[in-house]
């Protein structure tokens, strides 16, 4: 079933958006705080540099890989937020055409339909 948005339910699908928008921005900040913390704990512990780098390292790597989907993630809803802004929500990027309801409904930051999608 190709989309043919009503007026309701594209305001229903901004709402979700930017409340998924303000979840995304609360764990981001969440997860910095996380590692400001890690790294004010590596500073004050007494052992070895080595030990102090490596688990610092890891810390990194974990948090930035969280931080990185995250940042995709709010990129994602901002262009969505974008075309339902400029008419263009539920159209599949690639080709025009209309993407599936259900698709929409079911995660409202695709872009394209099932046939552009692979």
């Amino acid at each position: 079933m190709a989309a043919v948005l009503s007026h309701d339910e594209l305001e229903h699908m901004a709402e979700a958006l930017h409340e998924l928008l303000a979840a995304l921005h609360e764990e981001l900040a969440d997860e910095l705080n996380e590692i400001e913390h890690v790294r004010h704990l590596l500073k004050r512990q007494s052992s070895g540099q080595s030990d102090r780098q490596a688990v610092l390292e890891v810390a990194r790597r974990l948090n930035l890989d969280h931080m990185r989907h995250h940042l995709e993630s709010i990129a994602a809803c901002n262009q969505a937020l974008e075309r339902i802004n400029r008419g263009r929500f539920g159209r599949c990027s690639k080709c025009g055409e209309a993407i599936e309801l259900n698709r929409l409904r079911a995660d409202p930051l695709v872009d394209s339909c099932l046939s552009c999608h692979g």
